[in-house]
């Protein structure tokens, strides 16, 4: 689905073995990685040098996705230690000696990737990956590594543990996604594929969804439709939708977060399971919309006239002559909406409240 990007790596050294070994690893491995190296011992090779790590590594763990780091394992622990948050947000934290025997998932195990990586890196070097996530380290597939794999939000973090640790306790854990997904067969292929033999995966609808919660056991279930929360039920979101949104002049944020909301409301969203926000260029200083969407934490995307001119045209969307007369254009909501998911279905067409108009487009493409 849309929302993926290219995972942005790093590799780090302070001596010079371990330069050249991180070069080696990226030659194999990460061929897009920056390799910092410690500028008194370089590797040789294309590399951003510094004299102390200490004074890049807090801007390194906000921009990297994956940091693998070429050292002594106490001082790396010593170096991220006040930048880690939360497993949802930490980057896939690696550690390996500069002679290549021991490659050591640190942080961000499954969400991050970092089991996955130590298993890349040492497959290519032949060196002993370390793993301790209970697990990996019991042969279970963990529902956090089919949603890495997936690009599937975690809905609750708490709920997480709950199931994990069933599954590391020997429950059964079943998975349940929503029949009404776009992507619903793929994902059930996926899921059976994650967990082979030690759970079954049903698709059902969100109306049995609904009906089961206050008899569940523990289970996954997929899906994009709010519906009751229970502490054995982990719930992953899959990026599924777009909200186009038009309002006028200085509406206050308030007037757009209860618009947004009840459109949601009215098809079940999940606000987790958006992919982005859209609207027109002239918009991208409306205040009240910026404060709206970042209450939401959602991104959001501006679209020019020129961008969203054919494609009314090619739907024949119905257009206001007063927008037109304004900005060029006669139809924000749908427009951007539909140049945002990269499709032509609209869950929701244009619908006016005070001051907002709300479309909801379907993401189609995976």
């Amino acid at each position: 689905m849309n929302g993926k990007h290219q995972t942005k790596t790093a590799i780090l050294s302070v001596s010079e073995r371990g330069a050249l070994l991180g070069q080696r690893i990226k030659s194999l491995v990460a061929p897009h990685a920056d390799c910092y190296e410690k500028s008194n011992r370089t590797s040789g090779g294309e590399a951003i040098y510094f004299d102390s790590l200490k004074n890049h590594i807090e801007q390194i763990f906000r921009d990297y996705d994956q940091v693998l780091c070429i050292m002594a394992l106490g001082i790396v622990v010593r170096m991220i230690a006040p930048y880690i948050e939360h497993k949802s947000k930490d980057p896939a934290i690696v550690v390996m000696d500069e002679a290549g025997h021991h490659v050591i998932s640190l942080l961000s195990g499954h969400l991050g990737g970092a089991n996955e990586w130590t298993q890349a890196i040492s497959l290519a070097i032949g060196a002993d990956p370390v793993i301790t996530t209970a697990t990996d380290v019991n042969g279970l597939p963990a529902p956090d590594v089919l949603a890495r794999h997936e690009h599937l939000l975690v809905d609750d973090f708490q709920t997480l543990i709950n199931v994990n640790s069933a599954i590391v306790g020997g429950k059964q854990v079943d998975y349940c996604i929503d029949s009404g997904l776009i992507d619903a067969d793929h994902l059930k292929h996926a899921a059976q594929q994650h967990i082979g033999n030690h759970s079954v995966v049903h698709l059902v609808t969100v109306e049995e969804l609904f009906d089961s919660v206050n008899g569940v056991n523990f289970r996954v279930v997929i899906t994009d439709k709010v519906i009751p929360e229970h502490p054995n039920q982990l719930i992953l979101r899959p990026r599924t939708y777009t909200v186009g949104i038009g309002c006028r002049r200085d509406t206050p944020k308030e007037l757009i977060l209860g618009a947004i909301r009840s459109s949601l409301a009215e098809h079940q969203l999940s606000p987790k399971s958006i992919v982005t926000a859209a609207s027109v260029i002239v918009k991208q200083d409306e205040v009240g919309l910026l404060e709206a969407v970042k209450v939401l934490g959602w991104p959001i995307v501006f679209y020019t006239q020129d961008e969203m001119a054919p494609l009314i045209e090619e739907q024949k969307l119905s257009e206001s002559t007063f927008v037109k007369g304004t900005i060029g254009v006669g139809n924000v909501c749908e427009t951007t909406a539909l140049l945002a998911a990269r499709s032509r279905t609209l869950i929701q067409h244009k619908t006016v409240y005070p001051k907002t108009t709300i479309a909801i487009a379907q993401v189609t493409s995976r």
